[in-house]
């Protein structure tokens, strides 16, 4: 039996928590019974409202400090988000050498924050081979780098969700012969099927919008990533091209306050609607016009994945590192990243589009996110990464 644990401490609830849960679960599912056993670690207790999904497909979790205070404290902005990184790392430095050393895993994947493993390989003989996930571009800061470079030699593999984040990464020679890539398992078919035409409890005004009106959907934190005051800025220039238009966001975050203040000044806000949270973006995606995805960057984007799965329409920057190798020419609608002109422009053409050629863009785009299924993603992982051929 092959058995691997996954370490993924987290500070907010990002695509990747998804990815992680999709790739323990699909090793146990896809493969014959006991050639793996997965493991998730539970580093300060974050993983606490993810204990049921995590049982059901039959992950272990393995608990380093359930006791921590880790979710009573705000973790938004910078500031806060370092303490949580310092609170983790210390929080989690022999708890996390003792279960490596008395459980001996054959694998330890790595993702989101990854400095404290990293820095035990450095200086600590495990038995487990290292593999690196990386989840978005790395910035390569002066700590990361020195970090990367002590980690290095003991360093398995990194696997990189998109082939652009590969390039940029190969730059680097020290990394460049540990790198491949490796899709994000964003698509597990059989439960997107199962939850997809299930009604969502929402606001009545909402529920008119989604079923009798058109509208833009965008679906992701109110942060400087997702740029959605820069898309708020261009909503009343969008609407002079569709006045029937409506705009729904869900999702949260520290820009929101920011966000609603601006769409007051702009006199647009009866057009605006924002759900906090769903469980289920598919139901909103099936009756949106189209996702607009305003990132500054991507890797991959797990939304326009989603999107392109059921067959939504899909208007997104070109920013690095998903959107234009998913979409490319043929499957959406790119715009450059963070021009004003350049969003208003792609939205008229879209508009004014044949319902041919937008129909062509849907078919296109859902056979390229074929390899963004669980399947996939497990299927690669095994003979690929973990170079297990049986």
């Amino acid at each position: 039996m092959n058995t691997i644990f996954y370490w993924s401490p987290f500070n907010s609830k990002v695509a990747t928590i998804k990815a992680v849960i999709n790739s323990a679960g699909s090793l146990n599912k896809f493969f014959k019974k006991n050639q793996f056993k997965t493991s998730i670690i539970d580093a300060v207790h974050e993983w606490k409202d993810f204990e049921q999904e995590i049982k059901d497909k039959k992950i272990e979790l393995i608990y380093l400090n359930k006791n921590s205070i880790f979710n009573s404290f705000n973790k938004d902005g910078f500031i806060r988000s370092r303490f949580a990184y310092f609170y983790i790392f210390f929080k989690s430095f022999f708890p996390l050498i003792n279960i490596l050393q008395s459980k001996k895993p054959d694998y330890l994947i790595i993702h989101l924050i990854t400095s404290l493993p990293l820095f035990l390989f450095s200086f600590i003989n495990f038995k487990s081979k290292l593999i690196l996930r990386i989840s978005g571009l790395p910035k390569m800061t002066f700590f990361r780098r020195i970090l990367w470079r002590l980690a290095a030699k003991n360093i398995y593999k990194i696997t990189c969700p998109t082939f652009d984040t590969y390039k940029n990464l190969s730059k680097f020679e020290f990394l460049k012969e540990k790198l491949c890539v490796l899709n994000d398992p964003i698509i597990n078919i059989r439960e997107i099927q199962n939850i997809k035409n299930k009604e969502v409890v929402i606001d009545k005004n909402i529920k008119q919008i989604i079923l009798e009106k058109k509208y833009f959907l965008s679906i992701g934190r109110f942060t400087k990533q997702k740029n959605y005051l820069y898309y708020l800025d261009c909503i009343p220039e969008i609407l002079k091209l569709d006045k029937e238009l409506y705009f729904l966001f869900i999702g949260q975050g520290e820009d929101k306050k920011k966000f609603l203040e601006i769409s007051n000044k702009l006199n647009i806000s009866d057009r605006i609607f924002i759900i906090n949270h769903t469980k289920n973006v598919h139901y909103f995606m099936k009756n949106a016009n189209a996702l607009v995805l305003p990132s500054l960057w991507e890797d991959p984007g797990f939304v326009l994945v989603e999107a392109g799965y059921n067959g939504c329409q899909v208007i997104s920057s070109d920013c690095p590192n998903g959107p234009s190798e998913i979409i490319g020419v043929d499957g959406g609608y790119l715009f450059k990243s963070n021009s004003k002109s350049s969003l208003i422009q792609t939205i008229s053409f879209y508009l004014n589009d044949s319902q041919e050629n937008k129909f062509s863009k849907k078919i296109n785009l859902k056979r390229r996110i074929k390899k963004f299924t669980s399947f996939y993603h497990a299927l690669n992982l095994k003979n690929k990464i973990l170079n297990i051929k049986n």
